[in-house]
């Protein structure tokens, strides 16, 4: 009997055997998502999670909800903003 070797996720020299370096997790039934980088040396692995119910202070120091428009603010941006924060030069 043989047996395929599965290739490690922490291989030497720090290489990444998956085909995805991030995902992008969307609750839509509760207006919610959150990025998670899979780079192995990332410095801030998570983004959000942002929730359309989540207070947040309007121009006036009042708590108001955050709403749906940005949770889709958060999806539009969430992956180039990592890149561009933590993993300058990379466009995955």
């Amino acid at each position: 009997m043989t047996t395929a070797t599965a290739p490690a996720r922490d291989t030497p020299g720090g290489a990444v055997t998956s085909p995805f370096e991030g995902a992008l997790f969307i609750d839509m039934d509760n207006y919610r998502a959150r990025y998670e980088c899979l780079r192995r040396v990332c410095p801030h692995r998570i983004e959000g999670p942002v929730c359309a119910n989540d207070r947040v202070a309007d121009a006036e120091g009042r708590p108001v909800r955050r709403g749906p428009e940005a949770v889709a603010a958060f999806i539009a941006s969430a992956k180039a903003d990592h890149l561009a924060k933590y993993h300058s030069g990379s466009t995955r």
